[in-house]
């Protein structure tokens, strides 16, 4: 057994019938994953993550489980003004963000060589906005607006503009500019040249963007209630302070279905606009 575990660090070494030798590949698993292990140790002891007291207490997790079934049907009234008010402030929000992004990202691209000063400004400015996550938006926003959709809505709106003009303008540097030059040739202005030559090339890439922020919104708008923003969170944080499983049972069971349902539809929307 012993050599059986020594041969898996170092490669066993055969002689063949003619008297060549010949050495087995080296295996670098075995040394990646004790490297592995050794790094998780190392973190869980800087962070100081107790694993004893999550193996001793892991079973409570089922206990709230166990309260959550049968779900409170009472609460649905409730639930469900939340939950198309959560899938409003996303539609609304990516709609907006994408909206604006969409023109941003043709004078963000360095196909059109405009001034180097602005887009490296507006892009650092856009790296600065990304890093902050929608929850921090969402409190901003709830900080200066009031508690409500509104904080919500605005704060997807921010994160989807950053991510989608990203996505586009690195999108369109990829893009053969020949139809564009051509066009512009002819003494056609940049917005016609855009429209006529560079939109069709984008514009199913655009949509399936769109659809992708607004599937993600729909996540994220479902905890944006922490902070006050209005939405399904709301609902999941009170019902979690008063300790109503029940009725945090059928949030949970309505979230899940409600989003597994968007993803298909999205899924379908982005598959027929690859097919065409």
């Amino acid at each position: 057994m012993f050599e059986d575990i020594l041969h898996i660090f170092y490669p066993r070494s055969y002689t063949l019938g003619n008297g060549k030798q010949v050495k087995e590949k080296f295996n670098p698993f075995p040394y990646l994953l004790i490297l592995f292990i050794l790094v998780v140790i190392g973190f869980s002891v800087f962070t100081r993550v107790d694993f004893v007291t999550l193996f001793k207490r892991g079973n409570n997790f089922f206990d709230i489980i166990r309260a959550m079934i049968p779900p409170s049907w009472n609460y649905w009234p409730t639930m469900e003004k939340a939950m198309l008010d959560t899938i409003n402030m996303s539609l609304l929000g990516s709609v907006f963000g994408c909206a604006v992004a969409l023109p941003v990202s043709f004078y963000l691209s360095s196909n059109f060589k405009l001034n180097k000063v602005y887009l490296f400004t507006h892009r650092l400015a856009l790296s600065l906005l990304r890093t902050l996550p929608i929850l921090v938006l969402a409190f901003f926003f709830r900080t200066v607006l009031g508690i409500g959709a509104l904080a919500g809505t605005l704060a997807i709106s921010v994160f989807s503009y950053t991510i989608c003009v990203k996505m586009m303008y690195e999108y369109i540097e990829t893009l053969d500019m020949g139809a564009y030059e051509a066009l512009e040739s002819t003494g056609a202005s940049r917005l016609r040249c855009i429209l006529g030559a560079i939109w069709p090339q984008v514009k199913g890439f655009f949509l399936s963007t769109f659809l992708y922020c607004f599937e993600t919104n729909v996540k994220s708008a479902a905890i944006l209630g922490f902070v006050g923003a209005g939405g399904i969170g709301l609902n999941i944080s009170g019902q979690l302070t008063l300790r109503r499983y029940g009725n945090l049972g059928l949030v949970l069971i309505s979230m899940t279905i409600t989003i597994m349902i968007l993803e298909a539809v999205t899924r379908y929307a982005r598959r027929k606009l690859v097919t065409g």
